[in-house]
């Protein structure tokens, strides 16, 4: 029952090593360096002698079978590994040749050499692993006889003969740490020609023995690469000013290999070196920023990006200058307002003084009144508010004609009166329709008398009145207006008569 028991805890470990059990945390086993796996276990043999590993006729706990040695090799990877192996056991059935042989005196010893590739199935702390390759190995081994089997004295003959064949087996390996690890693993060699392992051939099961082990062990990484991750990549979080000065820094796993090299890219054909970089973009964009960490000679690689933005520095806005077309427009000329801004981008809002709003650099507009406006312009940008005014006189509109009135017609009157004639009513519609039409023409009225009329300083005062009062009354603006009586006239005259002399002159004036 004991024997039993044994067998049976062996072979649920062995069972364990084939449980694909993957524990969540991973772990780095390191890379690119040589190890050593010494391990120590215990054996069973199936073959010729011995069908199954769970009967144990002969002699098993007079002889312990153990089993042990030690693998060397490289890693590759941190899953990858290639080995030489040597491994020493006793297998204490593998000349049980039948009941009841007594076997605690037979030779039942073998080595072998096996070259062996392994791969771990996952990277957690607990990963499960498979390996296999091919095997070499002997040792002395007595050759079945029925004397032999028998017990006859002297009558077993031994024999040393090689065999080879294939290997493969399931483990589980336990991290320690980078370096270090503890493993639990179950694996079979196969052996051929058939009696090179027992001394026996053709009872009946293959043409092959097989030798077994269950193993514990450490595997220890010499020089070990452990490959760099970064873990942490710190990025400005916010909006940057270009042409300011920005901190760059990233983190890498404690256990890295070292040297670690950084190679920091930003987007802008730069690049700097370094765990912590200063960098000043020249120019407002978006920037994707990569930083790629390296070690065990650039084999291993880590890369991380952040994305950058980048706008143009806060200048303060200042208006140096603010500009209209016609400082003196009229009602129907269109004024074109401008203004010299300096600073960061701005947003423009212009009040024209007559309750108009409007925006952009250089907004256009035509006052419908005359007067004195105030035009206020507003300029804001990313640091505030400023503001500058100018004034603009705006004049009634006149046609171009009115420029052009350099004389205008005169009222003549009878002798010794004031009163308007119909034909003096007739020049002066004339003159009233300029006046009406030109509302930026004012006029002076001067009266005259002729030799021989009485009063003639008085007269020339009411024909000058009588031609304004005429003006006024039909929609001119007095203030436009100013009348002078010039008394008698003097000797000479553009026409013959004195009745020329007998007028009120409409003279234009600007």
């Amino acid at each position: 029952m004991k024997k039993t028991v044994l067998l049976f805890l062996f072979t649920a470990l062995a069972i364990a090593g084939l449980t694909p059990m993957v524990a969540s945390a991973q772990v780095e086993r390191g890379a690119e360096s040589m190890y050593i796996r010494p391990h120590v276990g215990i054996s069973y043999y199936m073959g010729d002698s011995e069908k199954s590993p769970f009967n144990f006729d002969g002699d098993m706990f007079d002889k312990l079978p153990y089993n042990l040695g030690a693998e060397i090799g490289y890693q590759f990877s941190p899953s990858y590994s290639l080995g030489l192996d040597f491994r020493f056991g006793d297998y204490t059935q593998i000349t049980d040749f039948e009941v009841p042989t007594t076997t605690k005196d037979h030779p039942t010893t073998r080595w072998a050499v096996r070259v062996l590739a392994r791969k771990l199935m996952t990277s957690g702390k607990i990963a499960p692993y498979w390996f296999g390759g091919v095997n070499v190995g002997g040792g002395e081994s007595y050759k079945r006889s029925v004397a032999c089997a028998n017990n006859v004295p002297g009558a077993c003959e031994t024999q040393s003969e090689l065999g080879f064949g294939l290997s493969a087996g399931l483990g589980l390996d336990f991290y320690i740490n980078p370096g270090t690890s503890f493993f639990v693993e179950t694996g079979l060699d196969t052996q051929h020609p058939d009696d090179a392992a027992d001394g026996r051939k053709g009872n009946g099961f293959t043409g092959w023995d097989f030798l077994g082990n269950h193993s514990i062990g450490l595997k220890v990484n010499f020089n070990r690469v452990t490959p760099v991750e970064i873990t942490d990549m710190i990025c400005p979080a916010s909006v940057i000013d270009a042409g300011t000065p920005m901190n760059f820094s990233a983190s890498v796993n404690e256990k890295a290999t070292q040297p670690v090299d950084y190679l920091w890219t930003f987007g802008d054909e730069t690049t700097a070196t370094g765990m912590t970089v200063s960098h000043t973009f020249a120019r407002a964009g978006t920037y994707t920023v990569g930083l790629t960490a390296s070690n065990g000679s650039g084999k291993y690689t880590s890369v991380k990006t952040c994305v950058v933005q980048v706008k143009d520095p806060c200048i303060p806005a200042s208006i140096t200058s603010m500009r209209a077309s016609n400082m003196s427009p009229d009602t129907q000329t269109a004024v074109a307002f401008s203004a010299n801004v300096a600073g960061s981008d701005s947003q423009y809002r212009w009040d024209m003084g007559d309750g108009t709003k409007m925006t952009g650099a250089a907004p256009s507009h035509t006052y419908s009144k005359a007067g004195t406006y105030t035009v206020t312009l507003e300029v804001e940008n990313c640091a505030g508010v400023v503001r500058r005014t100018m004034t603009i006189t705006v004049v009634p509109y006149e046609a171009a004609i009115c420029r052009e009135i350099t004389e205008m017609n005169a009222a003549y009157f009878a002798a010794n009166s004031s009163a308007l004639t119909d034909e003096g009513r007739a020049k002066l519609k004339e003159n009233l329709d300029i006046l009406l039409l030109c509302p930026n023409l004012n006029v002076r009225v001067e009266g005259w008398a002729s030799a021989g009329e009485r009063r003639p300083q008085e007269l020339s005062e009411d024909r000058a009145r009588a031609v304004e009062k005429y003006y006024v009354d039909n929609g001119v603006t007095a203030g436009r207006i100013m009348s002078s009586g010039k008394g008698r006239s003097g000797t000479g005259s553009k026409k013959d008569g004195l009745a020329q002399f007998r007028r009120a002159d409409t003279i234009p004036v600007r």
